[in-house]
């Protein structure tokens, strides 16, 4: 078996807990030469390019401002060492341009050079904002001591996981084998020379990386047969875990049930989130349990059978969702002054973040507190939408299109020329700086508001983050106010404190713009300025989407998955085309606009078309880059567990369902029907892992839950709005020639009407009159609704919370009438 090779030496694997290498230079490494670090005679041609790449970089970069992510520097500045990685588009790549190794990017030539020179490959796989990666890349990619290792004895090899994520995917599972579970950035991966892998390591110091560099390269060199012998077993049980089987089971409501049983039993009953460690936000799950709390608050289906969730299990559901948004908002994890969420929380209560800024991550939990505004009927949800989209078109627009990948956790102290980085430095406080940044009594309402103290919570530093309800009412007693003339006070405060932050040194940019990435930030905006009626996000979400139409494209004309530095690269994958149709299908409902349903039809057509699997679902990439066996790459994955990011087969089956009910075309919702089929005895096994697929099991048995719906194959559009504090209305838009019988329908036909849950909440509901129309199979003019109708609802004032409207319709044209549909829509705050 491959953990044979950690067991060859006791040192092969050292505890992280040993010492870290000082990683300032001696007054010898000062004065390094290429001799000691091995570095090779690159081929003439090569050489020329990487020096007019040096000599471009320069000039781009100044006399002031250089920064070539290396101490290694000759007497007029510029870097001692440049590689190959100086040609590449990757942010990360280019982060380690300038190191004394002879880094190769993963692809053909690196293959054949391992190949030829006889020597194993040391994969390195990062990403540009990932602050461990950073740690690594200072202590161990600029120590000579390991440059020399690894330029005599390895062909190394950097990658970039949000620029090649099919296959860091794949290598993941590799180091998750070795790692007894554990996987991550930065990962270390030796692989023979044609990429299969037979060890694998997470971060490690100095000492310790390169205690396992001389391990590896001895066991490379003395066991050569068990190596391989260890790459081919690891090699085989990646490809189980990567396209796991299970027998077809039924999947049925009592599925989802068992599944909201078996998370509610993971919720931390006093601070929310599942587990009670480090704690990462878990958007899918979390907007799975909203849509089933929506339908059973409803009564629309689930009966409390056997197996099934109690009343008291559904109102306990609520009060975990709001404790777990609730701290999620006010904690650390969330930018209480600049907005947007962080990447996770290293504390149970939420207060302490790791302190990327992840893109996926914005675009994910915008949606999560969007449908909580709907489900949970809380306005401060809605705020922190809005507030995190805001973050999003501040802070992450590129200045040629699109949305960036991240923001790093790693910034600077001070803007002195070399001043050290730390991770937080940016967000995090002291009294001091508070108030430096306001006068006197604006400063300690901060002070207290925000939890910023002398002892910190990170190094002296404080994270903001504010007290629950009751402390704000007790502090706004305090100082004499209304609750709501404290938040407005706090509000002006928190933009002082804002503008007083943005003269620190920011955190670096991840650059690149992923095409996944920009597909779900483009679904969240536009249905954020659908459901909040805010024009600038769906203007956002439209520049983006004309961005990648017009940038993203490879010279073949198809999608590309990343853009950068101009230029666009690797193939779009499953994710990209899915959640770039999921954020056309947004721009459509936001907009009316045809043409942005058509472009996602195209991209569901991509999907069926290029990324089918003979068994079902959908492969995670287009074509297989190599028919060799050994190929990594070749290594089949249907993506269908829930993830930081959804899974690419949930993502498609959402869009399949999404144009089901958009469109008449039936193909649709048979691929949806096939690929649920196809995973139902994974889902069954393990539902809590697929909650992304259950979400699409849930809508396909009982429709969506949002302010919006369709009917009549797509042909009726049926929206929910607020009009006032008190008043509401629905509008149903038709599509010419469609119509339905208005309210006052003729006798004997089906009349469109409305009903509000709960009851109470309604006042009086006010129907448009009908248009008499003559029909060619009818004798007399029939009473119909057609064009743009609005149905006007007066609420009760003395009663607030989330309400759902059923709407029974029968969607007709001139030639045919459809079946009777009953739908449901929720009514925005």
């Amino acid at each position: 078996m491959f953990v044979r090779l950690a067991l060859a030496s006791t040192v092969l694997i050292v505890p992280v807990t040993v010492p870290a290498a000082n990683t300032q230079p001696t007054q010898a490494e000062q004065q390094i030469t290429r001799p000691q670090v091995d570095w090779p005679v690159l081929p003439t041609a090569l050489q020329k390019k990487l020096n007019k790449a040096l000599a471009d970089q320069a000039q781009q970069n100044g006399q002031s401002t250089r920064d070539y992510h290396t101490r290694w520097l000759n007497a007029d500045g510029l870097p001692m060492f440049t590689n190959r990685l100086i040609l590449s588009d990757s942010p990360y790549l280019l982060e380690h341009a300038h190191n004394p190794i002879n880094w190769y990017a993963y692809g053909p030539e690196a293959l054949a050079a391992a190949k030829a020179q006889n020597k194993p490959l040391f994969i390195s796989i990062g990403y540009a904002s990932c602050h461990w990666c950073h740690v690594m890349a200072r202590e161990s990619f600029e120590s000579p001591a390991v440059a020399r290792e690894l330029n005599r004895h390895f062909i190394a090899v950097k990658v970039d996981r949000q620029q090649q994520p099919a296959l860091d995917h794949r290598y993941q599972i590799a180091v998750a084998l070795v790692n007894q579970g554990q996987s991550g950035w930065p990962a270390s991966v030796f692989a023979l020379p044609d990429g299969r892998p037979f060890f694998t390591q997470l971060y490690q110091p100095e000492p310790s990386f390169l205690a396992t560099l001389n391990n590896v390269h001895h066991v490379w060199q003395t066991k050569r047969p068990e190596v391989t012998n260890d790459a081919v077993k690891l090699t085989a049980l990646m490809r189980q875990v990567l396209d796991q089987q299970a027998k077809a089971a039924k999947l049925d409501d009592s599925v989802l049930a068992r599944t909201v049983n078996a998370l509610t039993a993971q919720f931390d009953p006093f601070q929310g989130g599942f587990g009670d460690g480090a704690k990462f936000p878990q958007a899918t799950r979390l907007l799975f349990l909203l849509d089933w709390l929506a339908r059973e608050q409803a009564h629309l289906s689930h009966p409390n059978a056997a197996g099934g969730v109690s009343t008291a299990q559904t109102k306990a559901l609520q009060s975990e969702l709001v404790l777990t948004l609730n701290h999620m908002a006010r904690g650390g994890l969330f930018d209480q002054i600049g907005g947007g969420f962080f990447r996770y929380s290293t504390t149970p209560d939420w207060q302490v973040p790791h302190f990327e800024k992840m893109a996926y991550y914005q675009a994910m939990l915008a949606q999560t507190y969007l449908k909580a505004g709907l489900v949970l009927g809380n306005a401060r949800d809605w705020r922190v939408a809005e507030r995190t989209l805001d973050f999003v078109i501040r802070d992450m627009s590129a200045a040629d299109g699109g949305f960036i990948a991240a923001l790093s956790a790693d910034s600077a102290v001070s803007h002195r020329a070399g001043a050290a980085k730390e991770e937080g430095y940016f967000y995090t406080w002291t009294p001091k700086e508070i108030a430096e940044a306001l006068p006197h009594y604006e400063a300690l309402l901060a002070e207290r508001y925000w939890s910023i103290t002398a002892s910190g919570t990170v190094d002296g530093r404080s994270v903001p983050h504010q007290g629950d309800a009751a402390v704000q009412a007790t502090m706004a007693k305090d100082e004499g106010m209304s609750l709501p003339a404290l938040t407005a006070k706090m509000v002006a405060i928190r933009a002082k404190l804002e503008s007083a932050r943005k003269r620190r040194p920011a955190p670096g940019r991840d650059d690149n713009r992923i095409l996944s990435w920009n597909g779900l930030l483009i679904e969240a905006l536009a249905d954020g300025g659908r459901v909040l009626g805010v024009p600038r996000f769906i203007a956002a979400a439209q520049k983006a989407a004309e961005f990648i139409d017009t940038n993203m494209r490879l010279p073949d004309k198809t999608l590309a998955h990343s853009y950068n530095r101009g230029v666009a690269s690797g193939r779009a994958n499953l994710a990209d085309h899915a959640d770039f149709a999921l954020g056309l299908v947004a721009l459509y409902d936001a907009t009316g606009k045809n043409h942005w349903l058509r472009a996602a039809q195209k991209q569901a057509q991509i999907i069926m078309q290029d990324f089918a699997a003979a068994n079902g679902g959908y492969y995670d990439h287009k074509a297989l880059h190599t028919k060799a066996d050994s190929d990594v790459l070749n290594l089949p994955s249907r993506p269908i567990d829930d993830g930081a990011e959804p899974a690419g087969n949930a993502q498609a089956l959402a869009l399949q369902l999404a144009l089901a009910a958009r469109t008449d075309d039936a193909t649709y919702q048979e691929a949806a029907e096939r690929m649920l089929a196809s995973f139902s005895g994974l889902i069954v096994r393990d539902p809590t892992d697929f909650t992304g697929l259950l979400a699409g099991l849930s809508d396909l048995r009982h429709g969506s839950v949002g302010s919006l719906a369709f009917a009549g194959k797509g042909n009726v559009r049926i929206e929910a709005a607020r009009t006032a504090k008190h008043t509401a209305e629905v509008r149903l838009h038709y599509t010419a020639p469609w119509h339905s019988n208005a309210h006052d329908a003729s006798p004997g036909l089906i009349p469109t009407a409305i009903t509000v849950s709960p009851d109470a909440f309604v006042r009086q509901i006010d129907y448009p009159q009908g248009e008499k129309v003559k029909l060619a199979f009818s004798d007399q003019p029939l009473n119909l609704y057609t064009g743009t109708q609005v149905l006007d609802i007066k609420l009760n004032p003395h009663v607030s919370g989330p309400m759902r409207i059923r709407v029974q319709i029968q969607a007709c044209s001139d030639a045919t009438c459809l079946a009777p549909e009953d739908l449901a829509i929720w009514l925005p705050l």
